[in-house]
């Protein structure tokens, strides 16, 4: 990334962080007001800087005006999301089905104060594996198509599928559907669905059904769902973006690290080096600490920074490429068929998934869709966030 962007990323963070920032005198080019939204929009957080408007020290309109309006569009969608969700989390309910919402949507109606603020695209929502087929059934039910996520390996493990809906007024609605919590044969026994239904804990803001993890648990998820996308790609409008640093995941970590008790915080500590990812939360409220200003205890790095039994959860998340973790995760599954099974899923997946992958490439060749499928399999692993 070029200093503009730099500086650019360093001003959103400041006003995330409560700090008044003005407007450099010389940024007056297009090129630099365009850059300035692109940042933004990568980021997520329209929303919350929309909250902040008072900090925006002298920024042009050009800028301030795309930024409410995207933060208004953000809303709009929101009320129409929470309803659907509403609906699903019922139906599940009735149904006897333990539902948890990951991520954003459980965020956003646990620490965030408007619900909105928090971007997102879809909902991420855990269920036992046993309960895959009556959920699947209510999700058809209600409207919804599905989509495996995984190019055919089948549900032992893909572990996640998506889930599309088209209101009345257009507006699309995806739901996440996973039956293990993080999507990688290699991390099955990090909080298997045991762990992660353990301390439940309610969010009556968005509904009397809706049910989400624990603090504890979600700040070790959200550190592991930042380190993932180090090298796992993730989608932006469009763009195809590698790295941990999207600043809507670091404000994830600064609110939960700021809703976590003295108790939490040690619950915390021995619960991620019992799953060997000391390092991997660590560096999670690292990023947060440099960015946000983020506070833990004092002993908590000491505690995450001690030589752990096995780390082989935090090497897979912080030192392999995506050919590295494809690799530990074959070795995971067992037995030779379904490995075979998961080779030319991950080589060769299904048409209808590879075309959902690669957005906006109707016109492109499928054969050389599948070649980038396995260029992106080999390509280095970046160092830091930036746009393919």
């Amino acid at each position: 990334m070029t200093d503009e962007t730099d500086q650019i990323d360093q001003m959103v963070a400041d006003v995330l962080e409560g700090q008044s920032v003005a407007w450099p005198d010389a940024w007056t080019a297009r090129e630099t007001l365009e850059l300035v939204l692109r940042r933004v929009n990568y980021h997520g957080v329209a929303g919350l800087l929309a909250e902040r408007f008072a900090l925006l020290t002298g920024w042009p309109g050009e800028v301030t005006q795309p930024i409410r309006e995207q933060a208004v569009g953000q809303a709009m969608w929101e009320l129409r999301h929470r309803a659907v969700l509403c609906e699903l989390l019922a139906a599940l309910a009735d149904a006897g089905i333990v539902a948890i919402l990951l991520k954003g949507t459980a965020l956003a109606y646990d620490l965030y104060p408007v619900p909105a603020t928090r971007s997102r695209g879809d909902s991420d929502v855990l269920i036992a594996s046993g309960d895959l087929g009556p959920a699947r059934a209510i999700l058809r039910r209600l409207g919804f198509n599905g989509q495996a996520a995984d190019g055919g390996a089948g549900d032992d493990h893909a572990l996640q599928e998506v889930w599309s809906l088209v209101g009345d007024n257009g507006m699309e609605h995806h739901v996440d559907l996973h039956w293990q919590l993080l999507n990688s044969p290699a991390l099955r026994d990090v909080l298997p669905f045991a762990d992660c239904s353990a301390n439940l804990i309610a969010l009556p803001r968005l509904s009397s059904s809706a049910l989400s993890m624990d603090r504890t648990r979600t700040l070790i998820h959200t550190c592991i769902h930042r380190a993932m996308h180090v090298t796992a790609p993730y989608f932006v409008d469009g763009e195809t973006y590698h790295g941990g640093n999207r600043l809507i995941w670091i404000h994830d970590i600064h609110l939960l690290a700021g809703a976590l008790t003295d108790a939490q915080w040690t619950e915390f500590c021995a619960l991620a080096r019992q799953k060997g990812v000391s390092a991997v939360c660590l560096d999670g409220l690292v990023a947060a600490q440099r960015r946000l200003g983020t506070k833990a205890p004092h002993q908590v790095s000491q505690q995450l920074a001690l030589p752990a039994r096995h780390a082989r959860a935090s090497a897979y998340l912080l030192g392999s490429r995506q050919f590295g973790r494809a690799w530990l995760d074959l070795l995971a599954i067992r037995g030779l068929r379904w490995k075979l099974t998961y080779i030319k899923a991950r080589a060769l997946p299904s048409t209808a998934y590879i075309r959902g992958k690669y957005a906006g490439t109707a016109r492109t060749p499928l054969v050389l869709l599948y070649v980038r499928r396995i260029v992106d399999l080999l390509r280095p692993r970046p160092d830091r966030s930036e746009r393919r």
